[in-house]
């Protein structure tokens, strides 16, 4: 039995662009305030499958779990701050299962002033216990969870924010000691983990910001390098790693495509939208020959597949449109039906959309 969890009254319905793109868009989660950035994680590992995090302008952390048809919510903790990225990994062997990491304002909302943190919960039986982590001179923005140190056993915790630094937070004998792994000429927005150089081994952190760089980032013998995958005339605020390349969000609407060719990074306008980017995903299709599908959200309120043709030909239809603009997106398996990976989408609206594809 489950306690202290409420269940959401979804909707269900398809617009237009959605039954012709074929994807149907729900409501999991309605809240008074705007929702800044969701992840998808195994954060029951007792129950199957996984779950749902999303974080708050004002501190709450909302955990979702399926029953059935239905999803339920609780909201686990209240940081006293803004929180705007989290991640779902194991990164502290006190605890079994894997944790949750949050990242924002020690105190009050997003600002160019002010203390960040990082905030991570475990679970304690049926509660979950939070701790402050990592504090910064600034925001924190950015945060993810893996192995990309030879340094340690296990997971690392990787976060970025508006002090420019992209920092690794290692644990040791109970604590997180942080290393700074690159620092940019601007705010760092956003941080992932991925295989995005195929000629080595291993994972790289791949990182964005507001100097309008995006850059890999490596662990040598001698210490961390990088190399920049892509640098644009403004910032840059989201980005996705996939099998097939690198997909950027700017701040002007610009969308673009980075492939590794030969040792060296190409890149291709997929277009533009009307608002800043705030969301990129990549989503398997699940064929043979490893091909992914390309999608975008933000500041226009809407999520788009990007589509190029054989001959070149490039197209954004829309598959979702919401009332505010949205803040993030996700891919990840939540109802094992064998379609596609689902969508999550939030942002200013306080709404939390799961985006379904029919087939």
């Amino acid at each position: 039995m489950w306690t202290g969890w409420m269940l959401v009254v979804v909707s269900l319905f398809q617009s237009d662009a959605g039954g012709a793109s074929g994807w149907s868009s729900r409501v999991l989660l309605e809240t008074d305030r705007g929702l800044g950035g969701v992840v998808i994680g195994d954060l029951y590992a007792d129950a199957p499958g996984n779950e749902i995090a999303a974080v708050s302008a004002n501190g709450d952390i909302w955990f979702l779990r399926q029953e059935g048809d239905e999803w339920r919510s609780q909201r686990v903790h209240t940081a006293g701050g803004e929180l705007i990225m989290a991640a779902i990994g194991d990164v502290d062997p006190r605890y079994s299962g894997n944790e949750f990491v949050g990242v924002g304002m020690v105190e009050g909302e997003e600002a160019l002033r002010g203390a960040g943190q990082a905030l991570m919960l475990h679970r304690d039986g049926d509660a979950w216990r939070g701790q402050t982590i990592f504090t910064d001179s600034h925001m924190l923005h950015g945060v993810a969870i893996g192995d990309v140190s030879a340094r340690s056993a296990g997971n690392e915790v990787v976060v970025c924010g508006f002090n420019h630094r992209v920092t690794l937070l290692r644990q040791v004998d109970g604590a997180f000691v942080p290393e700074v792994m690159y620092v940019g000429d601007d705010r760092q927005k956003i941080v992932t983990i991925a295989d995005a150089l195929r000629e080595r081994g291993g994972l790289e952190v791949v990182v964005c910001g507001s100097d309008g760089r995006v850059v890999v980032v490596w662990e040598e013998e001698l210490g961390w390098r990088h190399e920049v995958i892509f640098a644009g005339t403004v910032g840059q605020s989201r980005v996705a790693v996939g099998r097939t390349g690198v997909l950027i969000g700017g701040d002007d609407g610009e969308i673009t495509f980075a492939r590794r060719v030969d040792g060296r990074w190409t890149h291709e306008s997929l277009g533009r939208e009307e608002g800043k980017i705030r969301g990129t995903a990549l989503v398997p299709t699940g064929d043979h020959l490893g091909r992914e599908k390309l999608f975008a959200a933000g500041y226009a309120c809407r999520v788009v597949e990007l589509r190029l043709d054989g001959a070149g030909n490039k197209q954004s239809v829309e598959i979702y449109k919401d009332e505010k603009p949205l803040h993030h997106l996700v891919a990840g398996e939540l109802d094992h039906g064998g379609r596609l990976p689902e969508l999550l989408t939030c942002g200013h609206g306080g709404r939390l959309i799961m985006l379904t594809h029919a087939r």
